[in-house]
């Protein structure tokens, strides 16, 4: 009898051992969830946020956009818009605008999701996280403007539903640079169960594919958004493309506490459609609206 060689067992053993086994929900329990506003499904499936800093210098970090905070909620009229910060020279992309705060190395504030969903067709649920900054970039020899007023990033996080009418996460979509990455589930490189969430793991384990929760790296000037780190490059060109610096420096798990429903028949919603942020337009509302063609604009 011919065996095969060890090493391919071995390999195939490591393979097995870092593929995880994303959870299935019923047609029912979808059907309750969407009734019901949509936040259980978001908080079931939700990232794990990764933040980085870069030549000494942290980045901004989302914050509320009508004047919020962790122990107070957004006011949802004009005159409680939170200011836009001011461009600073490279490399201080986080001058003038919140900042994690805490020691390197440690779990970040609390920071509001402005999430929206919608059921696209009857095997398909989308649900939009949507991230709230003061700015992005910075200037550059003073004259080159990398950044802007106001940012709003955002992960889509694609449902399907299969033969057995059973529901599971499919696909991501990461907001970089005006566009997404589109990733299917399977291929996300670092994901977490529900229960590593729970116990407070974050960093540890790496190279876990197909588990509930992905994690998400965000780029530290620009805050694209990221399925790996990448700590190589530093330059400020750089932070507008797909090899922007990005890290594990601080990390945060959203609690359902902190979920805003935005859509448009929200007050929340209405609010943040009805106001300028700028270059900074793919707000919540619009976001709600184009979510089942997102990856196509």
């Amino acid at each position: 009898m011919m065996w095969p060689p060890t090493k391919f067992i071995l390999a195939a053993v490591a393979a097995a051992s870092h593929t995880g086994a994303v959870t299935q929900i019923t047609n029912d329990e979808m059907q309750r969830i969407l009734s019901q506003g949509g936040m259980e499904l978001a908080d079931r499936y939700a990232p794990m946020w990764f933040f980085g800093r870069a030549l000494n210098q942290s980045p901004c970090y989302p914050t509320w956009a009508f004047g919020g905070s962790p122990t107070t909620n957004d006011v949802y009229d004009s005159n409680h818009k939170t200011p836009a910060a001011a461009q600073c020279e490279y490399p201080d992309v986080g001058c003038g605008c919140r900042n994690p705060g805490v020691p390197l190395n440690n779990m970040a504030p609390a920071f509001p999701i402005y999430y929206a969903f919608k059921r696209c067709n009857d095997n398909e649920v989308r649900v939009a996280y949507n991230l709230f900054y003061e700015k992005d970039g910075a200037k550059v020899i003073g004259v080159i403007d990398t950044g802007h007023d106001y940012d709003w990033e955002r992960v889509i996080i694609i449902h399907s539903r299969d033969g057995n009418n059973m529901w599971a996460p499919s696909r991501a979509l990461l907001s970089s640079h005006s566009g997404y990455h589109n990733l299917a589930w399977g291929d996300i490189q670092n994901t977490l169960t529900t229960e590593e969430i729970q116990a407070g793991h974050a960093n540890d384990p790496n190279g876990v594919r197909n588990n509930d929760h992905p994690k998400v790296y965000i780029s530290w000037s620009k805050h694209a958004h990221f399925d790996t780190r990448n700590t190589g490059w530093v330059d400020p060109i750089s932070q507008s493309t797909d090899n922007a610096f990005r890290s594990n420096d601080w990390w945060h798990y959203v609690g359902q506490n902190y979920y805003i429903l935005s859509d448009n028949s929200t007050d929340a919603g209405k609010a943040l459609g009805s106001v300028d942020w700028g270059s900074a337009t793919s707000n919540p509302p619009y976001v709600q609206e184009t979510i089942c063609t997102a990856e196509k604009s």
